[in-house]
């Protein structure tokens, strides 16, 4: 028998349907009935008719409206059309909506009877084409139909994925899609994946704890046993076993109850899978481990972080570096890998981040006495194919402390000097930077207003008096070599000309113009 489902906002037509042909002789039986569009979209989805009579007006939700609901998942299902109208514009839009027949009210007893005898010649030759089918998919691997079912270039609609569903043969209480990123040599790749792909076809497929497919460059998973379905540990145990010590990450995306929305988990999987870089090898990959792993992380808000208070991280790193300080450089990279992971960048994003920072801190190191400058280079490019060739963020982290580690010892390690001593070997140094006692605090450890008074007692001069005073005797050598005053401001770190010209006065008692004519022997004065 196929089922019939009756929708109509009059309730004599309703049942004079029920009782004007016999319904069990054309092959048919009446399951329900519905008294709106709305309920009648309700209960198709839960009855499954194989033929529905609706009426083509009706308050709220129309007939027509009705159907083209339906069509949106279901392009099989049939339709009679009822109306007391016979507009043409009805009959079209029906027509468009692939109607079976279209009946004018009152409803003719012989002519309903010749359309639920076209309708049924119609159901019977799908149900003949559908079994064919069926037949011919159970013949076909269980890949090639798993990989029907995620991958076809149109979405399938609900009927192709039941067909298909049920053509693989696997029951289950939930299914659930794991994929898995290998990570080979080249030269033996492909030996290293077909000996892998063998253990994996005798660990889950053959046992039908799993069905294996391919999914692009990643191997794929249909797990159907519950242990793997539910608990992502005995997930990772089985595949570190049959990984036999070759690195791989794998994703797991969520359960779901039926076969025929397994894309949704293979989906999930394929976009936890693209955050591989921030997990260890071997580690599944979950929406929950996911969050865990970027826990109290946000996107930043639109134009956040474009202008960040202090030095960028590369200066001072450059900083710790310079004052070959192992704990002020781990502070700096702390603080990079809290930014990445604030802005969950991608693998990419990440990489170029720890670039740029590196680059920029050893590469003013480089700009130093020849001997640190030729060291510098060298470690430059290190630390740069270490960020490269990281399998994981967590391997770049520990490989580029380590380089970092190296490079200080390289230059003789921690000073044995004061901090104050190091700190004016900092500044004479670096004169034309931005220099702050905030900043120089952090990387040395200590408290600023403690640090400031420890510099105060120790120099006689408060710290921002101290860079003025070297900045100034770095300005006199260079006026006196011909420099013009404006050029001087910029070398020894005044953006602003007229504040040097503040400062220079300050501490030398005439005008930087002034001081260059007279050290030139130029009575002229002025700049040229």
């Amino acid at each position: 028998m196929f089922k019939v489902l009756i929708v109509d906002d009059e309730p004599m037509i309703r049942e004079g349907l029920r009782t004007i042909v016999d319904w069990a002789s054309e092959g048919f039986e009446i399951v329900d009935t519905a008294s709106n569009g709305k309920e009648g979209l309700e209960k198709f989805g839960r009855l499954a008719p194989d033929l529905t009579i609706v009426d083509i007006r009706m308050p709220g939700m129309s007939g027509l409206d009705l159907i083209e609901k339906v069509r949106q998942d279901n392009s099989e299902a049939h339709f009679l059309i009822l109306s007391g109208y016979a507009e043409f514009d009805y009959a079209k839009r029906a027509i468009v909506s692939g109607v079976s027949g279209y009946l004018l009210k009152p409803v003719d007893e012989e002519e309903l009877i010749d359309e639920l005898r076209r309708v049924r010649e119609m159901l019977e030759r799908e149900r003949t084409a559908r079994s064919a089918r069926m037949e011919q998919d159970a013949a076909l691997p269980k890949a090639q139909l798993v990989e029907e079912l995620l991958f076809e270039d149109e979405p399938l609609e609900e009927t192709q994925r039941a067909r298909l569903a049920e053509a693989l043969g696997v029951a289950a209480p939930a299914y659930r899609i794991a994929l898995l990123d290998v990570h080979a040599g080249a030269e033996a790749e492909s030996r290293q994946l077909a000996a892998l792909r063998q253990r994996l076809k005798e660990m889950f497929e053959e046992k039908g704890d799993a069905i294996m497919f391919s999914a692009g460059p990643h191997i794929g998973l249909l797990l159907v046993r519950q242990s793997y379905v539910e608990r992502g540990e005995a997930l990772r145990s089985a595949l570190l076993e049959a990984a036999g010590g070759l690195a791989f990450h794998a994703a797991r995306g969520p359960a779901v109850p039926e076969l025929a929305a397994v894309a949704l988990s293979f989906r999930e999987a394929e976009g936890l899978l693209h955050a591989r870089f921030f997990f260890e090898s071997g580690e599944i990959i979950e929406r929950e481990s996911y969050e865990e792993r970027f826990a109290g992380t946000r996107e930043p808000a639109a134009g956040e972080g474009d202008s960040e208070e202090g030095p960028p991280l590369g200066d001072k790193l450059y900083y710790a570096l310079d004052i070959r300080s192992r704990d002020a450089a781990d502070k700096v990279l702390a603080e990079l890998d809290r930014q990445v992971l604030l802005r969950r960048m991608d693998e990419s994003a990440a990489r170029s981040e720890y670039s740029r920072a590196l680059s920029l801190a050893v590469g003013k190191l480089s700009s130093g006495e020849a001997s640190a400058a030729e060291l510098s280079r060298k470690f430059q490019s290190l630390l740069l194919s270490d960020v490269n060739h990281s399998q994981t963020y967590g391997e770049l982290k520990q490989r580029v402390r380590s380089r970092l580690g190296e490079l200080i010892d390289r230059f003789g390690g921690a000073n044995k000097d004061t901090v104050l001593k190091q700190m004016i070997d900092f500044i004479r140094r670096n004169y034309s930077e931005n220099l702050k006692l905030e900043v120089l605090a952090e990387m040395f450890g200590y408290n600023s207003g403690y640090l400031g008074k420890l510099f105060k007692n120790y120099t006689g001069e408060y710290f921002n008096a101290f860079v003025d005073k070297v900045r100034v005797e770095k300005a006199k050598e260079l006026l006196a070599q011909g420099l013009k005053v404006h050029q001087v401001a910029a070398r020894v770190g005044y953006s602003n000309a007229d504040y040097f010209h503040a400062k220079f006065r300050k501490y030398v008692g005439t005008s930087p113009s002034a001081f260059r004519s007279e050290a030139s022997g130029d009575q002229q004065g002025g700049e040229h």
